[in-house]
């Protein structure tokens, strides 16, 4: 508004009226020149020293839960501002409870607008509550900031192409309700025992009986007791769950974009749940998709395990998988199970069955391991698994708000 020809002439006016001593005419030159200047000192430093933040409560959220987004502006100068006007991106289908909320121009986007002033060195934080109720790996950014003089003359913004992750876990349903036996792993067939000695924790020696292995002889205590000893060991579990995930949740070719929302929903929450139960139960339990991270490894896989951590990152790989697979699912199964070791129980989580997948379920079960296949999908299994037991879940439509998943027997 001000532009410097606009400045020439205001001095101009300043002095003719001061020498012709015309008093209204020098005073509103006064004021019009002291009004550009201050335009001119907040477009240059409106934006200096002015800091923006977000924060959750937690960045790790569980299906459901409640969390608070808390933003904080600061302003780092002795220069108010008369007005500052924030708009934050965030998810569109994270929106908070409340707020002002408008979508953006891009298709999944919204922005939280705000608009407030600040004084000099003034701190302020706002508070969203946050529902958690959609799975994922959610954005939240960039922002901009937009900020000019008190007569709205001039105006200045500012772009922070800064963001901040939310991973949102997939909902966990007790194990119980999906019908699998409490103990029993999750085939029709058990090893004999998942107790294992581990020889890395000796306890003791006991008298050989036959059938011992003549590498646990413990000569010298056989020496000192003149009777063969043999060692003996503490025990520890060592049985493990492998979780395979199928991305895919429409029939046709594995490769399509199309997806099926509530499908897929059903498919990762089954997955959380086996895997939950067997993390609480004792087991080793490890992750195998076909799936992709968002800018990640076009490979999302989990090693067995039992740390006290495994649970946190069982449900931090399944809650940010994206929607669509990238290889075909018989080719994970084929795989990523070279290194499984022998009686590994194997529970394959899908909502198709091609030809191709009910083949590496067979070749998995002929190497000696129990499979269990547990669909999800909109249509029945009719492939022959000989040897395989078959669970049902659904209907996926309900998957948000049942409170019992009922399995059919295939």
């Amino acid at each position: 508004m001000f532009s410097p020809g606009a400045l020439i002439v205001f001095a101009i006016l300043l002095i003719l009226s001061a020498i012709a001593h015309q008093l209204p005419l020098f005073l509103l030159s006064l004021t019009l020149l002291g009004a550009a200047g201050l335009s001119r000192l907040w477009e240059r430093y409106c934006l200096v020293g002015l800091e923006y933040r977000r924060r959750f409560s937690t960045d790790r959220a569980a299906f459901g839960e409640m969390i608070d987004l808390e933003i904080e502006i600061v302003n780092r100068k002795l220069l108010p501002l008369a007005w500052l006007e924030i708009e934050d991106e965030i998810p569109r289908e994270l929106p908070p409870a409340r707020g002002t909320i408008f979508h953006s121009h891009k298709a999944t986007r919204s922005l939280i607008s705000s608009l407030l002033a600040l004084r000099p060195y003034e701190r302020v934080r706002r508070h969203y509550p946050l529902p958690c109720t959609v799975r994922g790996e959610h954005v939240f950014g960039p922002v901009c900031l937009r900020t000019g003089d008190l007569f709205g003359a001039v105006s200045r913004e500012l772009t922070d192409e800064r963001t901040d992750i939310l991973i949102v876990y997939p909902r966990v349903v007790p194990l119980t309700v999906l019908g699998l036996p409490a103990h029993h792993p999750l085939g029709d067939q058990r090893l004999r025992s998942w107790l294992f000695e581990d020889p890395n924790r000796p306890a003791g020696v006991r008298d050989y009986h036959p059938g011992d292995s003549l590498r646990r002889i413990h000569w010298p205590a056989s020496a000192r007791t003149q009777r063969l000893q043999v060692r003996i060991f503490e025990p520890t579990t060592r049985h493990t769950i492998a979780l395979f995930l199928n991305l895919k949740s429409t029939p046709g070719d594995w490769w399509g974009l199309e997806y099926d929302p509530d499908v897929l929903e059903l498919t990762i929450t089954t997955a959380a749940s086996v895997g939950v139960w067997a993390i609480e139960q004792g087991y080793a339990v490890g992750l195998w998709t076909n799936g992709m991270h968002r800018l990640g490894r076009l490979h999302v896989a989990l090693a067995p395990g039992r740390a006290p951590d495994q649970r946190d990152r069982l449900l931090e790989a399944l809650g940010r998988l994206q929607p669509i697979p990238v290889r075909p699912f018989e080719q994970t199964l084929a795989q990523d199970s070279r290194h499984l070791p022998y009686g590994t129980t194997i529970v394959a989580i899908s909502a198709v069955l091609t030809p191709p997948i009910a083949a590496a379920l067979r070749a998995l079960r002929h190497r000696g391991y129990p499979v269990t296949l547990i669909t999800t999908g909109r249509q029945p299994v009719t492939a022959a698994l000989d040897g395989i037991v078959i669970r049902r879940v659904g209907p996926p439509d309900a998957w948000r708000t049942v409170t019992e998943l009922v399995p059919a027997v295939g």
